[in-house]
């Protein structure tokens, strides 16, 4: 298992379970719920997570759950359950039966640009219900979110503004990137090198001689201090592909660095508006590298991109199998396939995205060269 790929299991077991989507709901929904108690639905597990069991992961993630499910990875129980979730990362044996009431969940958290042969072992038609962070899934689960302020929201929970300015005053270096994949599906490694010629860029991980705790990019605790003196956080994905927003995005914004992301579109239904800095807003790296000067040497403009606290609570939610859950307490009778599941999962990916960025910079570059020849 990579180290990727164990992050991914860490986080899967920490954050689902340590933010709960439906925290501040459960008790207002509990005394609404009409489900029979006696028979919750059954969740069954039936590949692994990553070649580790993730049935217990799954129970967290019920543990303060107003609706009631409950889950295993015994295979024995397979007529039993009325959901079984497979890991398409780990797919392997398939079920030899299955009952039209059953629900087959596709569960997928990767970028589909590292998925591509995951699937062989199943057709279009296969699934029921999708479980990913694609926002158009059956049940969405995004790696991370922002709340809104409401009368539910605690005190512990909402940022002072004086509390902002001391932590963005404490920032005195430009700009970091905490990254161990160096050969990309987006190309960001390319962009990123056009761009420290023009700013610097401190960079932790596999990909350069500077390496801290391999908690760093999963624990919150661990390397505070590395994020506190920075800016701006390069938040390049590994791949750019719809909705694909991993939870480091999600944590720099909480240590008040701005994040600095390759495609705008992705993130525009996403973060609050004026939180985030696009490179696709830029005819090249050095224009980019610009502003963040400016916003470096310029204390106004800079503190706008802090105007979100005034609006969202100071930690973020990651969804949980809850979500899961409540699906199930539903109308589940209807009919339901997903008629194409490969192409569903495929589609809305930008291949080397950071390529075709850098090839519009030379672009305007020479655009710009030849009007000047000819004034």
């Amino acid at each position: 298992m990579g180290k990727d790929e164990v992050s991914l299991v860490k986080a899967m077991s920490w954050d689902f379970n340590r933010f709960y989507y439906f925290h501040h709901l459960c008790m207002h929904e509990m005394e609404s719920i009409k489900s029979n108690v006696n028979t919750p639905p059954l969740i069954l597990t039936w590949t692994t997570f990553f070649s580790r069991s993730w049935a217990k992961i799954v129970e967290k993630g019920l543990n303060d759950c107003a609706y009631k499910c409950i889950a295993t990875d015994d295979q024995e129980h397979l007529s039993e359950a009325v959901a079984v979730l497979f890991h398409i990362r780990d797919l392997e044996k398939l079920p030899e039966q299955r009952d039209p009431k059953q629900l087959f969940v596709f569960v997928l958290f990767e970028s589909p640009q590292y998925t591509f042969n995951y699937l062989d072992y199943v057709t279009n038609d296969y699934f029921n219900i999708t479980m990913t962070y694609r926002r158009d899934s059956d049940i969405y689960v995004p790696y991370g979110m922002l709340r809104k302020i409401s009368n539910l929201t605690t005190r512990e929970q909402i940022w002072n503004w004086s509390e902002v300015l001391e932590i963005a005053s404490k920032k005195v270096k430009p700009v970091l990137q905490l990254v161990s994949n160096c050969q990309t599906n987006s190309k960001r490694e390319l962009y990123v090198n056009q761009l420290r010629t023009y700013i610097n860029v401190t960079q932790y991980g596999q990909c350069n001689n500077i390496t801290c705790n391999e908690e760093c990019e999963v624990r919150e605790s661990v390397c505070y201090t590395i994020p506190a003196r920075h800016r701006f956080y390069l938040a390049f994905e590994n791949s750019i592909c719809r909705d694909y927003i991993t939870e480091k995005l999600f944590k720099c914004l909480l240590r008040l660095m701005i994040p600095v992301v390759l495609k705008k579109s992705i993130y525009n239904d996403i973060l609050p508006a004026g939180s985030f800095i696009a490179a696709d807003d830029f005819t090249s790296p050095r224009e980019l590298a610009r502003y963040l000067q400016y916003l470096s040497n310029n204390k106004t403009a800079y503190l706008k991109y802090f105007e979100w606290t005034k609006y969202y609570e100071k930690i973020f939610y990651a969804s949980t199998f809850c979500e899961l859950c409540k699906y199930l307490h539903g109308d589940i009778a209807r009919p339901h396939i997903v008629p194409d599941i490969k192409k569903w999962w495929f589609q809305g990916c930008f291949q080397d995205y950071a390529v075709n960025l850098l090839k519009k910079s030379k672009a305007v570059t020479r655009k710009v060269k030849k009007t000047t020849r000819c004034q």
